[in-house]
């Protein structure tokens, strides 16, 4: 490795940490090393990188520019090491903004991907978005239902299904069918200033009910207490079912599931190794079947 390639990465870090006893402690280096490295990468530029303080560091307006520089640069090696010697080199920052039930269910998984990637940092950025553009610097990002994200493809569906509480049940009674939710508090969450229907066998059902959220975290939260009934993704609420604190409603039900898009922010470029392995992670882990050839 180039002396200059190895400064970068080590420069990229100490933006990342802030610290040169906390970088020098993570890479088993000497405080003496990496400040070598940075006082070669601004003779190198010729410019100050890094206002330096008894407490903390912090970059420079041409530190900044560099960062930016520097993690193109990286992201570039990293490809050409991936692609000349098939190595699978992931490093730095990822940004995936995910839906609730997806983002829990990934979370409860990064451990399998930091094994294979320990150079590689996630950033989760949690909301229920049926469209979301990248202008929060996001690498990837999971939407419900169709996007118009350039090079948005389906990732795959997830099932849903109506859960209640016992508690609710037992005080309101138990839905026969699709008609008897109108009588229900049903608790819908949505992206509109109107609730999105239910699909349920065939038809688009307006239900109503006390409560309507932009999460589906907090209709969980809401049918765990026994305000209604919900419709939400098996996944978040097999563990409820599991523990007898929620009852599926409808079992026999045909409800339409949610189709789970995925966009990336490298728009007319190749994915870098962080987002291509981060992808890789976002389709092996998905609970349901993928549209794995319409992605890769």
């Amino acid at each position: 490795m180039s002396d200059l390639i190895r400064s970068l990465r080590l420069f990229v870090r100490l933006s990342e940490e802030g610290n040169f006893s906390a970088l020098a402690r993570r890479q088993n280096l000497s405080h003496t090393t990496i400040a070598r490295a940075i006082d070669d990468l601004e003779a190198h530029f010729g410019v100050r990188l890094f206002q330096r303080s008894t407490r903390r560091l912090s970059l420079t307006g041409d530190g900044e520019r560099l960062v930016e520089y520097a993690a193109a640069i990286l992201d570039q090696v990293g490809q050409a090491e991936a692609d000349l010697a098939g190595a699978v080199a992931a490093r730095g920052l990822v940004r995936i903004g995910v839906t609730t039930a997806l983002g829990l269910h990934y979370a409860q998984r990064l451990e399998h991907l930091r094994e294979g990637h320990p150079d590689l940092m996630v950033e989760l950025l949690f909301a229920d978005w049926r469209d979301v553009a990248d202008d929060g610097g996001l690498d990837l990002w999971l939407t419900v239902g169709a996007s118009e994200a350039p090079g948005a493809v389906a990732l795959g569906e997830l099932a849903r299904i109506l859960v209640a509480a016992p508690a609710y049940l037992e005080a309101h009674g138990v839905p026969s069918g699709p008609d008897d939710l109108m009588a229900h508090q049903c608790l819908t969450y949505g992206y509109a200033a109107r609730s999105e229907p239910w699909p349920i066998d065939g038809r688009e059902m307006r239900v109503n009910g006390f409560l309507r959220a932009n999460t589906s975290e907090a209709v969980l939260r809401a049918t765990r207490g026994g305000l209604g009934i919900g419709l939400l993704p098996r996944i978040q609420v097999e563990e409820d079912l599991a523990r007898g604190t929620a009852v599926q409603v409808l079992p026999e039900a045909r409800i339409a599931p949610l189709v789970i898009m995925v966009a990336h922010g490298f728009r007319g470029m190749r994915l870098p190794m962080r987002a291509r392995v981060a992808m890789d992670f976002l389709v092996e882990g998905f609970p349901g079947e993928t549209l794995r050839s319409s992605i890769l």
